[in-house]
């Protein structure tokens, strides 16, 4: 699959928030009244926001469309995504409601815990959407399927038919905060989605089957056009037929795994768009989450083609 010449912009729906990083936290039978840790940070996360953050820094021109709240948090997440180079146009600022915000507490392994409070882009709906994609749009990623439940009921369908038709690949990913077993509620959007890209939880999860390949398999038979299986630090799984590629991911030691798999699925975007194989898209995409994860926050490291290339040329 590959997308129409010329075309170079990517339409990013999805959540974005406003997120507090603490890190390295002790576990919490150490806990005292009060301690002293490393950091704590403000940041930019949601799927939607985080895969525009990563798109610029590999030079493909993100437009996330996505609903804020009219409130100090919204502010700041537009402000951190246009600092980025993100076109903001599509963004909603919905007076009286509250952006969403996530409390992350990271440990010593780079493992997180999250918390989180709902957002105004939970009632994100049709009328959020553009009439039409941006000009040049060669993509559009869903970077929270499960988390956009108003929009999933009622409109995406619609629109993914609308970007297909006009030329362009659709990309999904999951909302794991919310992901339930069985795919009746989002199964239609199967046959419009191009490359799906769950996590191995979220992939059991949603099928209720402990088999990856069979996993796969299921969602293929049900319209899906590619299914690459994010695993964390050991990369990712393409299916191919009767068999799952495992492609290796370069091992690190992580600082915060936070938006590691955002950061994967933006940069295989990135490599899909400019003519690479599924395979070396996805070799490409385990390095960048790689690299992701040696930095606090969902979004913050500022991951380039050059930095992504020298680790795979290690």
């Amino acid at each position: 699959m590959t997308c129409e010449a010329g075309k170079k912009s990517v339409l990013c729906i999805g959540i974005g928030v406003l997120d507090i990083t603490a890190l390295p936290m002790p576990e919490p039978d150490k806990w005292k009244e009060k301690q002293r840790i490393g950091s704590i940070s403000l940041q930019v996360g949601g799927d939607g926001a985080n895969q525009c953050m990563h798109l610029a820094s590999l030079g493909v021109q993100p437009v996330f469309c996505g609903v804020l709240g009219n409130d100090s948090g919204g502010a700041t997440v537009r402000a951190a995504l246009e600092g980025r180079g993100v076109n903001t146009s599509l963004i909603r600022m919905r007076s009286g409601e509250n952006t969403g915000t996530a409390l992350l507490l990271i440990n010593e392994q780079g493992e997180r815990r999250i918390f989180s409070v709902a957002g105004a882009h939970s009632r994100m709906r049709r009328a959020d959407l553009p009439l039409k994609l941006p000009e040049d749009c060669a993509a559009v990623t869903v970077g929270s399927l499960f988390g956009l439940p108003l929009l999933e009921e009622d409109g995406l369908a619609d629109f993914l038919k609308m970007a297909k038709d006009a030329g362009a690949l659709v990309f999904a990913d999951l909302d794991s905060g919310h992901v339930t077993a069985g795919t009746e509620r989002i199964e239609r959007l199967f046959p419009l989605i191009d490359y799906l890209m769950p996590s191995d939880y979220d992939l059991r999860n949603l099928t209720g089957i402990e088999d990856r390949l069979q996993a796969a398999r299921s969602l293929k038979e049900k319209g899906v056009g590619e299914v690459i299986v994010k695993c964390g630090a050991a990369g990712c799984e393409i299916l191919h037929g009767n068999e799952m590629e495992k492609i290796p991911a370069p091992q690190v030691s992580p600082v915060d795994t936070s938006g590691a798999g955002d950061c994967m699925v933006a940069a295989v975007i990135a490599r899909i768009l400019a003519g690479d194989s599924l395979t070396d898209a996805c070799r490409y995409g385990c390095a960048a989450g790689s690299l992701n994860t040696l930095c606090p926050g969902a979004s913050s490291a500022v991951i380039t083609d050059a930095d992504v290339r020298a680790l795979l040329g290690k």
